[in-house]
């Protein structure tokens, strides 16, 4: 549930930031995944980022980045990919 609200999160942080796109305009959509291993952090973060741009009807373009550092307890992975419309 956390993870959610963390993905949540980053796309009204990216909506709000980011430019409207026009026809043919690109830019970097993120998204955040934590889990209790790197593994599952990673899935969060990936699955999430193809969400948030599916939802806003962008098509992904170029390869996904993805960090991840630990938390306290969790992993938590930051993913980011260039998206366009």
């Amino acid at each position: 549930m956390r993870s959610l609200k963390l993905v949540l999160a980053a796309a009204a942080v990216l909506c709000a930031a980011s430019v409207t796109a026009e026809a043919g305009s690109c830019m970097r959509v993120g998204a955040i995944g934590d889990g209790l291993t790197h593994d599952l952090a990673v899935i969060m973060s990936t699955h999430g980022l193809a969400n948030i741009i599916d939802h806003k009807g962008l098509k992904a373009k170029g390869p996904v980045h993805t960090t991840c550092a630990p938390t306290t307890f969790l992993t938590e992975c930051r993913s980011t990919q260039t998206a366009c419309k």
